[in-house]
């Protein structure tokens, strides 16, 4: 009678009738609570209705009864990665591979693991085992090639989403990072077509056009690439990085800043690849903003009331820190800040447009830095005059832009970013009120493999009479 009840319960459990199925295991439970397939399957069921403290209980019920069971070890490992309970978790994971070494999703969940907690080496030998039990399985190649790519081993990352892509033909996340890839090796008409196989597959990505139109660009093909931004706005209608994009490339009239939506639109979707991303890049503008600030305060005291504006997920947090009595962050991006705030570097996090913002801080900072925030803006009056009112008297203003060499005013880039003319920069300083401006030439990343020039500005906020009414 318990067998048939245990198997029952097991059809409910596959038809995916969790609810019907943990309450026939615990009948079963009832009649012989030794039984510890029935305490696992309990488990899975309780899993599956995301019931997580019952879950954990009958997965070490079941344990109790036969330890040396590896499916039942990886189980309760798998409830405790999803809570986050990463070393716990991590533990399960491991007896389960020393109980049955050629246990392939053991392997391969102790992978991810290791990759959410930033162990990329470890995860990617966990990730070539399973995937090497299992050469037919796409996940494992998959998250692999995520995790090669953040190690920046590109070729490596390129085999791996490439072998997704042969297992999973119609996977469009595969072929799109096939392309961004290629891109990032300086291949950019094979990223065209990595990226539109990703359009034939799922063909209202505004992200893949996007890359695609930059791709195209990149390849010298300039007219595909207003074309595909065109057809992007033919599916999503006012999409806001597209028409930057098209502004960007020339197609419409340059705008005096990337609009709100851009930013917000463009960082939302960055955020979580955004500190990798730069790593990769060589990024060293928060590093160039620290040197300029240990240059004019000299030895840390933390004794000023900064502000950090575009602050982003907080790169520059770390190093404005030890100057900081107090420490504010504002940014557009609520996906920023959400990483920003998992530092527990900043006083203050506000998600608001910058030139509003400062406009709003009156008399409020001994210092207010920004890291490649100012490069969104193309005219740049209104910025810096609101900055110079935020500041107290005699306040600094720490900032970089990208550098428009032999260029009047400033300009729009095809990547979408303005750069701007050192002669620009310092009338718009003196109008603000500015004094004592120091502009120094430095290398803010690659691109491209091309180092990116660029300008850092410190300037000595007016005294309060000198500032001009707008």
């Amino acid at each position: 009678m318990t067998n048939a009840l245990f198997e029952q319960a097991r059809t409910l459990h596959h038809a995916g009738q969790f609810s019907d199925a943990a309450q026939l295991y615990r009948q079963v439970l009832a009649r012989d609570a030794s039984h510890f397939r029935a305490h696992n399957n309990l488990g899975a069921c309780e899993d599956e209705l995301q019931h997580w403290e019952q879950a954990e209980k009958a997965f070490r019920d079941a344990l109790a009864i036969a330890p040396d069971e590896a499916p039942i070890q990886h189980n309760l490992g798998r409830l405790l990665h999803k809570q986050g309970m990463h070393a716990d978790a991590e533990h399960h994971y491991c007896l389960a591979i020393q109980l049955q070494p050629d246990f392939a999703d053991a392997y391969f969940n102790l992978g991810r693991l290791l990759q959410d907690t930033r162990q990329l080496q470890q995860a990617s030998v966990m990730l070539m085992k399973a995937a090497e039990l299992t050469p037919d399985a796409a996940g494992p190649h998959a998250v692999l090639a995520d995790v090669f790519f953040d190690m920046n081993l590109l070729p490596q990352a390129l085999a791996a989403y490439r072998k997704t892509t042969e297992i999973t033909p119609t996977d469009a996340y595969a072929h799109f990072h096939v392309g961004k890839v290629l891109e990032t090796l300086q291949r950019p008409d094979e990223a065209v077509e990595s990226y539109r196989r990703s359009l034939a597959i799922t063909d209202t990505s505004p992200t893949a056009r996007e890359a695609l139109a930059r791709a195209l660009a990149a390849a010298g093909r300039h007219q595909a690439a207003v074309q595909s931004l065109k057809e992007c706005l033919e599916f999503t209608p006012g999409q806001p990085v597209a028409i930057h994009m098209l502004a960007a490339l020339g197609a419409a009239d340059t705008p005096d800043s990337a609009s709100s939506e851009y930013v917000r639109d463009t960082f939302d979707r960055f955020a979580e690849n955004f500190d990798t991303t730069l790593e990769k890049l060589q990024y060293r503008a928060p590093q160039l903003v620290q040197q300029a600030v240990t240059r004019h305060y000299g030895e840390a005291r933390a004794d000023l009331r900064i502000l950090d504006v575009g602050c982003g997920t907080g790169l520059c947090g770390p190093l404005l820190r030890p100057y900081a009595a107090s420490l504010a962050g504002v940014d557009l991006s609520s996906a920023m800040l959400q990483l920003a705030e998992q530092r527990h570097i900043y006083d203050e996090l506000r998600e608001a447009e910058l030139v509003a913002y400062l406009a709003s801080q009156h008399a409020s900072f001994d210092l207010i830095a920004s890291a490649d925030t100012f490069c969104y803006l193309g005219r740049l009056e209104e910025a810096l005059l609101a900055a110079a009112r935020a500041l107290k008297p005699g306040g600094m203003l720490v900032f970089t832009v990208e550098h428009a060499r032999q260029q009047a005013g400033y300009v729009l880039g095809e990547h979408g970013r303005y750069a701007h003319a050192e002669t620009y920069l310092r009338a718009c300083l003196e109008q603000a009120g500015f004094v004592q401006a120091l502009v120094e030439y430095g290398e803010l990343r690659t691109e491209g493999g091309v180092a990116v020039a660029g300008l850092v500005v410190a300037a000595q906020g007016p005294d309060k009479s000198r500032i001009k009414a707008g």
